[in-house]
């Protein structure tokens, strides 16, 4: 009976109706990943049994071509870590150069930066910096506002969303040590350029890694494509604290040009076909 209201509404009421259903669907989905913990150890085999299940619409974007993108400055969940922020316009311009050459037209933020200014002045801001909680009924009519500014102002087909994730692994207790998660294997990393472990550290517990979640809207207001990749451990071991080592903060992260690549590729197959993805 709803579905056959909605039918019968006016275009313009049919799409805000709809677009406000799928946002809040898509809005607590994004919000139970991005709180889900993965506790991934070491298994034997190819990583491919990790790689996140992708969801893309083809047959909506064949109905409507997607060409033209702009790759959005705010994120589609909460926003990243405070100690992730500083890399976010470094892997932008991977995604960005990933998408060029998958053959999309990559358009500056600038639209969609003032759009989204001038609907959080109506709507109020999405995200609360002191609940560390998501407004969902701000963040649906700042989401709905800006797309259908975008479709009346530009000749933009979609927006791309880029979220550093954090996510939970461990090593495992397995003589040849590494964390897999969404897609990637990453070994440990030990500060100092040390060898020697204590035989007594224990290698299951977890510890913090990052990930990329894209998730991509065209300007009717309808989601085309959701992925993940698996990026960068975020901790190494200091050998030296406590009594037997412990895990401590990297002073940097994504210094490995190929783990960006890699965790990237995942994060867009097959919106832009990744080489060498591994099959099941």
């Amino acid at each position: 009976m709803v579905n056959r209201i909605i039918a019968s509404m006016p275009c313009s009421i049919r799409f805000t109706v709809q677009f406000k259903r799928l946002m809040q669907t898509a809005l607590k989905t994004t919000t139970a990943l991005l709180a889900s913990v993965f506790l991934i150890a070491c298994q034997s085999g190819s990583f491919n049994d990790t790689a996140y299940p992708y969801a893309i619409n083809t047959e909506k974007m064949a109905e409507r071509p997607v060409k033209k993108l702009t790759i959005a400055h705010v994120n589609f969940g909460n926003p990243s870590k405070t100690y992730l922020g500083e890399y976010e316009n470094k892997i932008d311009s991977t995604v960005k150069s990933y998408l060029e050459k998958g053959g999309y037209q990559i358009e500056n933020n600038n639209a969609f930066k003032k759009a989204w200014r001038d609907a959080v002045r109506k709507y109020g801001e999405p995200y609360s910096s002191v609940t560390s909680q998501i407004n969902t009924r701000a963040f649906q009519r700042v989401m709905y506002t800006v797309i259908n500014t975008l479709k009346e102002q530009t000749d933009i087909d979609a927006v791309v969303f880029t979220d550093l994730i954090e996510r939970q692994v461990a090593f495992g207790n397995h003589l040849n040590r590494a964390a897999k998660w969404d897609g990637v294997m990453r070994k440990p990393k030990i500060k100092g350029g040390a060898t020697g472990v204590s035989q007594g550290f224990d290698w299951s517990q977890t510890i913090p890694a990052v990930s990329l979640s894209v998730t991509i809207y065209d300007i009717d207001g309808i989601r085309i494509f959701q992925s993940i990749g698996g990026m960068e451990i975020t901790r190494q071991l200091d050998p030296n604290r406590g009594s037997n080592g412990r895990f401590v903060r990297r002073d940097k992260l994504f210094t490995s040009s190929s783990h960006i690549r890699e965790g990237v590729g995942f994060a867009l197959h097959p919106f832009v076909p990744m080489k060498n993805y591994p099959k099941k």
